[in-house]
Parts: structure tokens; C-alpha cells; sequence
């Protein structure tokens, strides 16, 4: 049985920062949050399925509902990192950070809080993680990407934390379910 996927159409804008606006900006204060932020290398792909599902699901998010081979394959890549946020035991966000040494550029590719912490003052805290991780290697551009999917306030904390944007584009993107759907009955 073939099963239909269902295309949203979206508006992408991606958004950069250079080496000499890191260097020269105030980064965005925390709000007061006990947040310890670090690195998971070669991350188990269930968890890392998870934290994607429990993100992206509701932005329609599907680059990474691939098979276990391709999903390590992009994740477990030397230019790939995974970041965790915790506060005590409780995981409340991650990000992923894309690094390419070859021309000096680093991609932060998926960045997000977990459901029952947004609102919380939590984002900004974690993106100027992100950004900080995203410029350890010294590139001289970090980018960033958001659609009209994303969540409302993702384009405004992005240019409140140092982002301008330098590219839109309209896309069309399959419906999470819908695509998931597909995989099981090609299965």
C-alpha cells in the first residue's frame, strides 16, 4: 500500500554571524538559570531520535528520520557535535553543531527546548551555548536556519542573540506524520 506524504510549504530564513561580530558583541544574559550545558559524543541514536522527535515533531522536522546507518553516519561524524542542556537531572533542551573546517564555517543544524520547559527564559541561555560551541573552532561564519514551522519566537531570539539574516527561501517540507507513515509502509 502506497502512502501519500503530505507537503507544507514554508519560508526559510537563514541567519549568520562572523567571527568579528562574536568577537565584538555583549552576549545576552541568563536570567538566573542553573543550567549546565556539555557535550555528548557519539550520542546513542534512540536518544538522539528522541530528543529530535520530542523537538521537531511538532515543526515537522524529518532530515534526521533516516535509517540507523545514515543517522550515525551524519551524527557520529568527527564534524558533527550534540549538546545536552540539563538543570539538576532533567534534560530541557540540546543542539547540534555542524563544523566545516574547509571553508571556516559552522552550522548550528538543530536547536530546541523540550516542551515542558518553554517559556521558561531557557532559550537564550542555551543559544549563546550554542553560538559559543559553534565558534570553538574558530570558523568565520556560524549560521543558523528557522522557517515559518519553527517555533513563533525562534527568528526574533536568533536576531536578539547576534544573527542577521542573509538568504530566504520558500521550501516545501513533508508533514511528520505523513512521513513517518511512508517509512513504515515502505518497511
Amino acid at each position: 500500500m502506497m502512502v501519500r506524504v503530505e507537503l507544507l510549504t514554508t519560508r526559510v530564513t537563514s541567519l549568520e554571524m562572523t567571527l568579528e561580530t562574536y568577537g565584538t558583541r555583549e552576549p545576552v544574559p541568563a536570567k538566573g538559570q542553573d543550567m549546565r550545558v556539555f557535550e555528548v559524543p557519539r550520542i546513542p541514536l534512540m536518544r538522539y531520535r528522541e530528543l529530535y522527535s520530542a523537538v521537531g515533531a511538532a515543526h515537522h522536522w524529518t532530515s534526521r528520520l533516516v535509517s540507523d546507518k545514515s543517522l550515525a553516519d551524519e551524527i557520529h561524524s568527527p564534524r558533527t557535535r550534540i549538546y545536552l542542556s540539563q538543570i539538576e537531572h532533567e534534560t530541557v533542551g540540546w543542539f547540534e553543531i555542524e563544523i566545516k573546517r574547509n571553508v571556516r564555517q559552522a552550522r548550528i543544524v538543530h536547536f530546541g527546548i523540550l516542551g515542558p520547559f518553554r517559556g521558561k527564559g531557557l532559550a537564550g541561555p542555551l543559544l549563546e551555548a550554542a553560538i559559543a560551541a559553534g565558534f570553538d573552532e574558530k570558523p568565520e561564519r556560524l549560521t543558523i536556519e528557522t522557517n515559518t514551522l519553527d517555533h513563533p519566537a525562534a527568528f526574533a531570539l536568533y536576531r536578539k542573540h547576534g544573527f542577521t539574516s542573509y538568504a530566504t527561501r520558500e521550501v516545501k517540507t513533508p508533514t511528520y506524520d505523513s512521513f513517518l507513515k511512508a517509512q513504515l509502509a515502505a518497511d
